[in-house]
């Protein structure tokens, strides 16, 4: 008899719940909604991206002629001498739109403009004032740079400048916001440009431009309508009240006849998430034998500081953690004095238990062993100690790449074009160690490494460049498999048919490293999440400006064989690390280039004095979490 009303009830609560549910979460109707933000974001990319090229354009253009002699000749006289200098002395011409001045200052005076090319052309107000700046004026922003110039005569007396302005036209990039629905107003210093119509009393968001403290892009926010269904919650409720009415009598009918209930199964888990597991029995992957994990205690982290001994080596101190396992630096110590730094990974002892990620660690060394190449990190040993299970690698004294690159962004320096490309070159070389490695009976491994990124890649105090953690590396030989559809690495830098979870093959690889070079040679931080560009479509792909537009003085063959080694489709891409490894050093032969690793090395110290505090040494290891 109690029965019925309990089923009854339950289904109530259940209607009920959903109802209350759709009341409460429905969204309301307007406000900023994701493609308005998008948009926004996208539009202050690009002007961002925009006001940075021009920038730096103008600045090596006049940097450029305030050394020329005939420059320095020209600021030391008059306007009429200086007019008559154009086309003789003075044989430079204004590139399409560039506007550039000559002048001069005296002691305790005003600028003084003593020529201007072409002779009608937009003059800036920031003219004659040393240092760089941008201001509105219609639909363009000017870019200026003013810098100063050493005159050939009666320096005692005056100084020169030479300024070159740049102008931005802003008609399509504020069209694709108003065409996406945002209405609003760029702000640069004193003037604004609106687009769209302003509705009356709207709110408004503000979204500055990094690259120009003065400039900001200020949208209205649309209103928002609608509001919670009250017929919709009113009837969740009273549902959900029956239903809960109804299970207490089912309970009250049925309390002293009830029956001992079956035994539960162990909860199974879901692949999809991981290895995290949630069970009242472990639970063990199909087809992977179950690890002993009965023998001896468990590390204890807490436990291991400097001193303490793992095995048979001494911890010097903990380099980091990782969302599998803590990596310390130790002592290897043997027979006759025999000692050697290590770089010791330990798996958290919780997922010891986890069978499915015991494989996955274990097949990480087991993969990176197989790679033996002087730009990977190499591989020791492998084994278990106690209940834990361990992998010793070797130990890189240095930083790894992304810190380093942080390091030069905060500073506003650039890697050096060599550097850069050496750099490049040596990765590639690692890479292709890593996926033309073999099985000990010559079978290709089928090793790809899925998560090519500046944090996975060290360098050396020496100059060494070494490729690190294969925790996610896929090979076609392996003791866990990749569930369909299951994404691993990181989305930024992630190939589109990666992070959809499609086949994959070398030239993921080849996109994440071209995504890395980009970030490397450009001194821009990259994020190519399919997921977050979905809106933006695959025209244009990977939504990159050329890298010659952000730094002039690259290499302009850098700029197709970049966007093209991040090209959509896969096919259009260099077939491996090996054929774009050869790109890069074409690029250095023909404009003249190299980079040792003593020249690595020069470089990586200056920077390293920087990232010290944040970095005494590397963490060789840190494992990705899983992206799903």
């Amino acid at each position: 008899m109690g029965r019925r009303p309990l089923v009854a009830g339950a289904a109530l609560i259940v209607l009920g719940g959903a109802c209350l549910g759709f009341a409460l979460t429905r969204k309301a109707e307007g406000g900023m909604t994701p493609e308005i933000t998008a948009a926004m974001a996208t539009a202050v990319s690009q002007l961002d991206g925009d006001i940075k090229a021009a920038r730096a354009s103008a600045a090596q253009r006049a940097r450029t002629l305030a050394e020329v002699d005939r420059v320095k000749n020209a600021v030391s006289t008059d306007a009429a001498t200086a007019m008559d200098m154009v086309g003789k002395e003075l044989a430079f011409k204004p590139e399409p739109g560039e506007v550039i001045e000559l002048g001069q200052i005296p002691k305790g005076g005003a600028p003084i403009s003593l020529l201007v090319l072409p002779e009608h052309g937009m003059r800036s107000a920031k003219s004659g004032v040393i240092g760089a700046f941008a201001e509105l004026a219609g639909d363009q922003v000017l870019v200026t740079e003013t810098v100063a110039v050493a005159p050939a005569q009666d320096a005692d007396k005056l100084s020169g400048f030479v300024t070159v302005t740049r102008p931005l036209a802003l008609g399509a990039a504020l069209d694709r916001l108003v065409t996406a629905g945002v209405t609003g107003k760029l702000v640069v210093g004193s003037g604004a440009r609106p687009f769209g119509t302003m509705p009356d009393g709207a709110k408004t968001r503000e979204m500055p431009l990094p690259s120009e403290p003065s400039a900001k892009l200020v949208v209205a926010e649309p209103p928002v309508r609608g509001g919670l269904p009250v017929p919709f919650a009113a009837a969740g409720a009273g549902a959900a009240a029956l239903g809960l009415i109804l299970m207490l009598i089912g309970m009250i009918a049925g309390k002293g006849s009830a029956q001992p209930a079956p035994p539960i199964a162990p909860q199974a888990t879901n692949p999809a998430y991981g290895d995290t597991q949630l069970a009242v029995q472990p639970a063990v992957a199909a087809g992977t034998p179950s690890p002993d994990l009965t023998s001896g205690p468990p590390l204890d982290p807490s436990n291991l500081g400097p001193g303490a001994m793992i095995g048979r080596w001494e911890i010097v101190r903990r380099l980091g953690s990782g969302g599998m396992a803590d990596v310390y630096l130790c002592h290897a110590r043997g027979d006759a004095g025999f000692e050697k730094l290590v770089a010791l990974k330990v798996m958290h002892s919780h997922l010891a238990r986890n069978a499915r990620a015991v494989e996955h660690f274990l097949d990480e060394a087991r993969l990176a062993a197989r790679v033996v190449h002087p730009n990977v990190v190499q591989i020791q040993d492998l084994g278990k100690i106690g209940n834990d299970y361990a992998i010793v690698m070797e130990f890189v004294d240095g930083v790894d790449l992304e810190r380093l690159l942080a390091s030069a962004r905060l500073a506003q320096r650039q890697v050096p074009i060599n550097i850069g490309l050496g750099i490049l070159c040596r990765i590639c070389a690692g890479l292709d160690a890593a996926h033309k490695a073999t099985q000990a009976d010559g079978t290709p491994l089928g090793i790809i490494h899925r998560d090519v990124k500046s944090a996975n890649v060290l360098v050396s105090k020496q100059g060494g460049v070494k490729v690190v953690d294969f925790g996610i590396a896929k090979a076609a030989v392996q003791s866990h498999q990749t569930i369909a559809g299951e994404t691993k690495g990181t989305p930024s830098m992630m190939a589109p048919e990666q992070r959809v979870g499609d086949q994959v093959d070398v030239r993921v690889d080849v996109y994440s490293l071209a995504a890395v070079a980009y970030e490397v040679l450009t001194g821009h931080a990259v994020n190519l999440d399919l997921a977050a560009l979905a809106h933006l479509g695959v025209d244009n792909w990977p939504h990159l400006p050329p890298p010659t537009s952000l730094r002039p003085e690259l290499p302009p063959e850098l700029d197709q064989m970049l966007l093209t080694a991040m090209a959509f489709e896969r096919e259009r891409r260099p077939a491996d690390c090996a054929v774009f490894e050869a790109m890069f050093e074409a690029v250095m032969k023909q404009h003249n280039l190299s980079a040792s690793d003593r020249d690595i090395a020069r470089w990586a110290e200056s920077e390293l004095a920087h990232v010290a505090p944040l970095a005494q040494a590397f963490d060789p290891t840190s494992s990705p979490a899983d992206v799903s």
